[in-house]
């Protein structure tokens, strides 16, 4: 065990990039999800995890746990191998599957989980599978319990056994012909009772079926043991139904047998949960990733911010309004970014009008001219959003937004630009009427410019302009952009 007076909790990271998009989706899944960091001693040794995130699910079972130890509220982690295995995972980053039966603490029960990699930590999906695992532990009960009774002697019960069996249950000859079934294998094949009779296993399993199907009656005759497999039945109505069957040998009286017992279960379900389980985590994967990605991307916006104003703020206190306005204007696009649907995107005339919106300038002495719903690629926005809010800014502060003279226009058109043809936002920031001091007078490179000059370029791989001209700023960016609007289309539109 870890020395568990050796490390101290530290302080849970914050977590704020598209955290309803995020919640919402793990919430939607009926498995418990769950997000763990690694907590580590002197030496780096990982000693404990920390519960950083949990959907409903998992609240339902733990309640509110987050940035709470998972050996305190779970050591029988560690006596299961659980614990090892988070600490596998965080070390080598290959993620793991297993089964396993957990009877520790709130829990009592067979439990399905996909351990992967998260940071230093992990993130897991945990399924329930006990009801599972008892449907299988009663196929397994009824056919050893059928193949173990002499059908001579247990006529009467092998007859309870078909009526009621929750199982497709029949009994066929050594050539495939039917000679005994019950309602839930007729359910399975969609037909009634007396046509599955009158036929044979080749005439109700898929073609590509048949050859293992005949191959496994063969060896339960040879061997006298079960045979198994997974296979597809044809159904009269043209589809088809999965199925998994085993097949065992009846014996006689003499102790030989030519006929067999088959119990069929229908997999059409599992299949399907399978199914949405593997789309489950690779969703899972995709928003993790995502996540990752969107946190690194507003971590360096934040960490410019804070560079920035530190670096022109005179006092603490001209620090704090410079770093407040501008984390104000990110979260206004962090706002907008958690109300997209999945394949949404952040339009461009919604995202200039939020942000002079925001700045409460004149809006008789602003022009807004170009095509609506120019859909912005999600890694572009927020340092998109951050260049305007600076021009925004000084706007209000020193040129067209201020002086009562001042006019501002902001013109954008779709035109393709790119190598493959892919269209681009090209915008056209313009101030006129504006008193502009004597050249020399003029302050020096500020965050905005920095922004539109360097940033934009290097990052977004835009092409940038900015002027100060004789009536103010004038400033032009291009940059690719994920419009459904076709190019021709917009070059024609009307001003929004």
């Amino acid at each position: 065990m870890p020395d568990r007076e050796g490390p101290m909790l530290q302080p849970m990271p914050r977590l704020q990039v598209s955290p309803e998009l995020l919640q919402a989706t793990m919430d939607a899944s009926t498995d418990m999800i769950q997000v763990f960091e690694a907590i580590r001693d002197e030496a780096g040794r990982i000693v404990d995890f920390r519960w950083v995130l949990n959907n409903h699910t998992s609240e339902s079972k733990y309640g509110e746990v987050r940035g709470e130890s998972l050996l305190e509220r779970n050591p029988g982690v560690v006596q299961e191998g659980i614990f090892d295995t988070f600490c596998r995972v965080t070390e080598t980053g290959v993620a793991e599957q297993d089964e396993r039966y957990y009877a520790h603490e709130q829990f009592d029960g067979w439990f399905f989980q996909t351990v992967v990699k998260l940071g230093d930590g992990i993130a897991t999906t945990t399924r329930d599978i006990t009801e599972w695992k008892r449907s299988q532990a009663e196929v397994v009960r009824l056919r050893e319990e059928v193949v173990q009774i002499k059908l001579a002697e247990t006529e009467g019960q092998l007859a309870a056994i078909f009526a009621t069996a929750p199982v497709g249950l029949s009994v066929i000859t050594s050539d495939g012909c039917f000679v005994r079934v019950n309602e839930e294998l007729c359910r399975i094949l969609g037909r009634p009772r007396e046509e599955v009779l009158a036929l044979n296993v080749a005439e109700v399993t898929h073609p590509a079926y048949l050859a293992p199907s005949l191959k496994a009656i063969a060896n339960a005759a040879e061997t006298g043991m079960p045979s198994s497999l997974d296979k597809r039945y044809c159904r009269p109505d043209g589809t088809e139904v999965w199925a998994s069957s085993i097949i065992s040998l009846l014996p006689d009286s003499g102790g030989h047998g030519n006929r067999f017992l088959v119990v069929t279960t229908d997999l059409t379900e599992r299949r399907r949960a399978d199914q949405e389980l593997r789309k489950s985590e690779a969703l899972q994967r995709v928003l993790i990733a995502e996540l990752q990605h969107r946190t690194s991307n507003l971590m360096g916006i934040v960490r410019s911010i804070a560079d920035h104003s530190t670096r022109t703020s005179r006092d603490l206190s001209e620090f704090r309004a410079h770093f407040d306005d501008r984390l104000a204007a990110l979260s206004r696009v962090q706002a907008m970014l958690s109300r997209l649907g999945e394949h949404d995107r952040v339009a461009f005339d919604d995202l200039i009008r939020t942000e002079l919106m925001a700045m409460d300038g004149g809006a008789d002495r602003v022009t807004l001219e170009g095509p609506a719903g120019v859909r912005l690629r999600s890694s572009t926005v927020h340092t998109l959003a951050m260049a305007l809010h600076e021009l925004a800014t000084n706007a209000v502060k020193y040129g067209a937004l201020r002086q009562s003279g001042g006019h501002l226009a902001i013109r954008w058109a779709l035109c393709p630009g790119g190598t493959e043809g892919k269209p681009w936002l090209h915008i056209d920031w313009r101030e006129s009427g504006v008193d502009m001091a004597p050249a020399g007078t003029w302050p020096g490179r500020g965050q905005g410019r920095e922004l539109i000059e360097r940033a934009l370029p290097y990052q977004l791989g835009a092409r940038t302009t900015y002027e100060l001209g004789a009536e103010g700023v004038h400033c032009t960016i291009a940059i690719p952009v994920s419009s459904t609007l076709d190019v021709e289309e917009s070059l024609g539109a009307d001003a929004v």
